[in-house]
């Protein structure tokens, strides 16, 4: 009998762990070898490297049984024996299945496979596993998918190909340089059909992710490589759902002080390709490629002019509770802030308003700081209007001062 566990066991994880593993999802036909052991189903795989796969099937499979594997798009087959089955349960019950393939290598027909998928390179593919020619009239499997990576910051990158992901589909990406191949996380946040998609980097402590990317982009400009990527599907774990980011103010922490005009405060804010990536979806692709090409030449769309202004914040927190309190801006733009001094918990995309002087504006939160960092309490937020002039006497009064003999103006990130 299978066991009750519904999580793979160590067995399955070291079975399909002697390569790179990519999470993807390929549909494949399965049909058993061992006449005692009838089984023929179409499954779909959620990991896939050199050595084997990962595979979602809808009936379980004895452990060792050697069964025929066939991409039926690609007309392509080889031989694998199954090396672990768990069942997942559900409704109707599933179950994951690991296995081996008999001839490691590049079954899956990934053009930039991982560094470690290389024994294909030195070992004779059986018989079975080389392609057949397609049937008269047959259909032409799926082209793959070519990746060009031509915006990357810290936070977030922007990959041009014909067929992009869908918004929200979370993604992993393998960077190759040289020798050297870097593994990201990530969730596609803007999707523009026959262009390309803009990828929000997730995964691993924010300081560790930041200093690998940080690396890699270093690395992208002393090679002047042009760099081979592979994007696949992330499996959808329980554990890693996308999560509504939220802020929440400690007691006890203090607003920044109003510094003398002109000084900067340590926490920097998002990055702008990272921002841009975030708004995508409410923007138009004409408007999302013209920013785009902007960020491209060194530009902000709103210059962030760094400068503490105490603002009224009314709203509502993930809770439902009223919020009404005073906050201090770190930095302003014509159409946008990031506040600081928050007590409540707010999720990006909710509305707020914010009130000064005789001047009162609904603003959308479009970023918010985690928890356990230097941002932890900050919110990045934008108009909701478009034509926004919540900021406008105070820009232009900065301005003004910027220009004037021996002014202390702000300064401009």
């Amino acid at each position: 009998m299978p066991s009750d566990s519904m999580e793979p066991s160590e067995k399955t994880g070291q079975a399909i762990r002697r390569s790179t593993r990519l999470p993807l999802e390929v549909p494949v036909l399965v049909t058993s070898l061992n006449a005692a052991v009838p089984f023929s189903e179409p499954c779909n795989t959620t990991l896939v490297n050199a050595h084997g796969c990962g595979l979602i099937a809808p009936r379980p499979l004895a452990y060792g049984t050697h069964v025929r594997l066939e991409i039926v798009s690609a007309k392509r087959h080889t031989t694998a024996r199954v090396a672990e089955v768990v069942p997942l349960g559900g409704d109707p019950e599933t179950w994951l299945v690991g296995l081996d393939l008999d001839v490691p290598g590049n079954f899956w027909g990934i053009e930039y496979a991982p560094a470690d998928w290389k024994m294909e390179e030195v070992a004779l593919p059986a018989a079975d596993q080389r392609p057949t020619d397609p049937e008269p009239g047959a259909a032409k499997p799926a082209a793959a998918r070519r990746w060009r990576l031509t915006d990357i910051s810290a936070g977030a990158c922007y990959l041009e190909t014909a067929t992009p992901f869908p918004a929200d589909t979370p993604v992993l990406l393998s960077v190759r340089t040289l020798d050297t191949e870097v593994l990201l996380e990530g969730v596609v946040s803007a999707s523009h059909a026959q262009k390309g998609m803009g990828v929000e980097f997730t995964g691993a402590p924010e300081h560790d992710r930041r200093a690998k990317i940080e690396e890699l982009i270093g690395r992208l400009m002393s090679n002047r490589e042009v760099p081979r990527i592979f994007v696949g599907r992330q499996e959808a774990r329980p554990e890693s759902r996308k999560e509504p980011r939220v802020a929440a103010r400690k007691p006890g922490r203090r607003s920044p002080p109003n510094p003398v005009p002109g000084a900067e405060f340590d926490e920097a804010p998002p990055d702008p390709l990272l921002e841009l990536v975030r708004e995508g979806a409410s923007l138009t692709a004409e408007q999302f490629f013209n920013a785009l090409q902007t960020q491209r030449l060194g530009r902000r769309r709103d210059p962030r002019m760094t400068l503490a202004l105490p603002v009224l914040l009314t709203g509502t927190d993930v809770n439902g509770r009223p919020l009404d309190q005073r906050v201090i801006t770190v930095n302003i733009s014509r159409r946008g802030a990031l506040l600081d001094g928050v007590h409540g918990r707010l999720e990006q995309g909710s509305v707020l308003s914010l009130a000064r002087l005789h001047k009162q504006e609904q603003f959308r939160v479009a970023w918010v700081g985690e928890d356990g960092t230097s941002a932890e309490g900050q919110v990045g937020v934008e108009a909701v209007d478009p034509h926004s002039s919540f900021w406008d006497e105070v820009l232009e009064a900065m301005a003004k001062s910027a220009h004037e003999p021996g002014s202390m103006g702000g300064k401009t990130r």
